[in-house]
């Protein structure tokens, strides 16, 4: 093995049979199953960190809001859970089917969305250091936004 084998491999790889190739660090797996571990804990509350993941259909409207919240709110909740399970039996893994990289792709995506919420992220603000746990959280917001831009990469290959 040389010098650089494995240094330039992305983190996701589409291979010929259609499977996909994994290549993170155990510390990188290690990030992503804590913060999947929080975001289960976090879509079991009402939590106003949720508001990016769930937004208003019907802006303003309390009403029709809360109509659409009775009736479609738990399947959404489902689904997101669906997709961490996937995420949480495959931390390990090395080797994923096509449906395994999308679920990953949802959660890591689902996970941006909540750290932008906590982090007040928007087009029109840059972003200021306030403390270490602060610019903790923005390195992960970050570092997942590299990992699902290169998901979505393998997943269009």
């Amino acid at each position: 093995m040389g010098l650089l084998d494995g240094v330039f491999d992305p983190p996701f790889r589409k291979r010929r049979n259609g499977r996909y190739t994994v290549n993170l660090s155990e510390g990188e797996r290690q990030l992503i199953e804590d913060l999947v571990i929080d975001l289960r804990e976090l879509l079991t509350t009402d939590s106003p960190m949720l508001q990016r993941l769930f937004p208003p259909p019907y802006g303003e409207n309390e009403e029709r809001n809360q109509g659409y919240s009775a009736l479609a709110g738990s399947e959404l909740v489902e689904r997101k859970f669906a997709s961490l399970d996937l995420v949480t039996n495959t931390i390990s893994a090395e080797d994923l089917s096509e449906d395994e990289v999308e679920a990953w792709m949802r959660s890591i995506n689902d996970i941006r969305l909540v750290l932008g919420t906590v982090l007040n992220v928007s087009e029109e603000k840059t972003f200021e250091t306030a403390d270490e746990a602060t610019q903790s959280l923005h390195d992960s917001y970050e570092y997942l936004g590299m990992l699902l831009e290169r998901i979505i990469r393998s997943l269009s290959s």
